[in-house]
């Protein structure tokens, strides 16, 4: 691929040439990048030597810079440095942000990098990938992204090994990750097997529905114990599944896998039908703040 780059990067009042690897020309002024660049303002200052025709480059006319960025990457990077009336590019990929980042850090673009940064940790991003955007935070030693990908990585099932290694992790940080997940999953767990948490934010209403006399089936398991009431065996058996369900994925969705096939049991009985919808969606809702709460207090001890 050559050729000039596309508008605004064809301007023909322009007075610098930035050249990508690929050979596509940037017709750009030196103003904004000495405005955006302490690297490229620093490069500009320099006294200029008498230009030798035979062996300086030019294009149109204009010095050219060649840069090691692909022309992708630097049209990227140069609209974050265009004014406003240039729209921000649409950085939904990892492998972007990875490359548009890393030519921010290498030119000193504080602002550039800061935007990238947001654009990282963007929740499409973080839902479909943690483990990547992870270990691109990790490259760069970006820790509060860092703790944000690992913390979104717990919606999903435990990544394998394998998969750690091929998004280049590093092997200390593979072991953070894993004992972090392994701390969550207790927490959770524990908050499934001790109901403390749930006798000091209940309602009067769910008390009320608890200890309500009803002809389902109640499981004697005193983790469930509260208020000298047994719960119904329904709800028993969803604290249950749901408590496998933290272990693989340690997150407030977790709580939602088996709640309709509660609901479903629960509407066999004509008391627990006509509350029994109500009373779980609070009761969940409650559980997943209580879950983000003990989750939040898990430190991720890596080193980056």
């Amino acid at each position: 691929m050559s050729g000039v780059a596309k508008a605004p990067f064809n301007n023909a009042k322009a007075d610098i040439i930035l050249c990508s690897s690929d050979n596509v020309y940037f017709r750009i002024f030196r103003c904004m990048l000495a405005l955006t660049s302490p690297f490229f303002e620093a490069m500009f200052d320099l006294p200029q030597p008498k230009r030798n025709h035979s062996n300086d480059e030019t294009f149109d006319g204009l010095d050219v810079i060649r840069v090691l960025e692909t022309s992708r990457t630097l049209d990227m990077l140069l609209r974050f440095c265009y004014p406003a009336a240039v729209k921000d590019p649409s950085l939904e990929d990892m492998n972007d942000i990875e490359e548009v980042l890393e030519a921010a850090m290498k030119y000193g673009m504080e602002d550039v990098e800061e935007r990238v940064r947001k654009a990282m940790v963007a929740p499409s991003l973080l839902e479909s990938n943690p483990v990547h955007v992870l270990a691109v935070a990790c490259r760069f030693g970006l820790v509060p992204e860092a703790k944000t990908a690992a913390r979104y990585s717990l919606r999903h099932t435990a990544p394998t090994k394998e998969a750690l290694t091929t998004a280049r992790l590093p092997n200390n940080v593979i072991q953070g990750l894993v004992i972090y997940r392994s701390r969550c999953s207790q927490a959770a767990r524990t908050l499934c097997d001790n109901l403390d948490w749930l006798k000091q934010s209940q309602t009067h209403s769910f008390y009320e529905w608890w200890t309500n006399c009803c002809p389902c089936n109640s499981k004697a398991d005193v983790r469930y114990l509260t208020h000298g009431t047994y719960p119904r065996e329904w709800w028993a058996d969803y604290m249950d599944k749901t408590s496998v369900a933290l272990e693989e994925s340690p997150c407030g969705a977790a709580l939602m896998k088996n709640l309709s096939e509660a609901v479903g049991r629960a509407s066999s009985c004509p008391s627990c039908r006509r509350r029994a919808q109500d009373q779980m969606v609070h009761f969940t809702g409650t559980f997943a703040r209580e879950l983000d709460r003990v989750i939040a207090e898990i430190t991720l001890d890596i080193a980056i």
